[in-house]
């Protein structure tokens, strides 16, 4: 008899548990809920309640947007220079405008002291088939305060990868900033 007992007692216990569970699941997906605070009035002993419907936050959808092809920008190709102004120490080197030498490859921050050319900072990739036209450069060093840097042009040799092994500096600087 005291199995049927203990059994009995786990089955309504079980019961309840879910009984419990259920309740809550359902009051926490439940989409409208209602507080009514009571406010006594000491003076009168009065009692005012006050009804306050909370509405949960729905999920919005908007029409989708038209997509459009990205417009590409264009390369601006010529004997090549660029202008850069005077810079702030950091990590990223900003262009004021350039005109690239050839269609495709990088534009690169290096040192440059005494009028020598020095280590390299930093490159970023340009390319007139891709649209690819960079307003800044990120560097791999920062620059530092009083120092003199140079801009300069590589080649790019088809891997879309730079490589100071296979990406050819062109022979020339376009232009020189210092770091304030």
């Amino acid at each position: 008899m005291s199995d049927h007992k203990e059994e009995t007692q786990k089955t309504v216990v079980s019961f309840v548990v879910g009984l419990l569970v259920g309740g809550l699941l359902v009051w926490s997906f439940s989409p409208t809920k209602s507080i009514s605070p009571t406010v006594t009035n000491d003076k009168d002993n009065e009692t005012a309640t006050t009804t306050v419907t909370v509405t949960p936050k729905k999920e919005v959808t908007t029409p989708e947007k038209a997509v459009t092809a990205p417009k590409l920008v264009t390369l601006p190709i010529g004997e090549g220079a660029v202008k850069v102004a005077d810079q702030t120490a950091g990590l990223k080197v900003v262009l004021e405008s350039a005109t690239f030498p050839i269609k495709e490859g990088w534009i690169g921050v290096r040192d440059y002291n005494d009028d020598k050319l020095g280590g390299l900072l930093g490159v970023a990739r340009f390319s007139e088939a891709q649209g690819l036209v960079p307003t800044s450069i990120i560097l791999q060093r920062a620059t530092a305060v009083g120092k003199n840097y140079a801009l300069v042009f590589y080649t790019e040799n088809g891997d879309r990868e730079f490589s100071l092994a296979t990406d050819t500096q062109v022979d020339k600087i376009f232009a020189t900033f210092t770091v304030k």
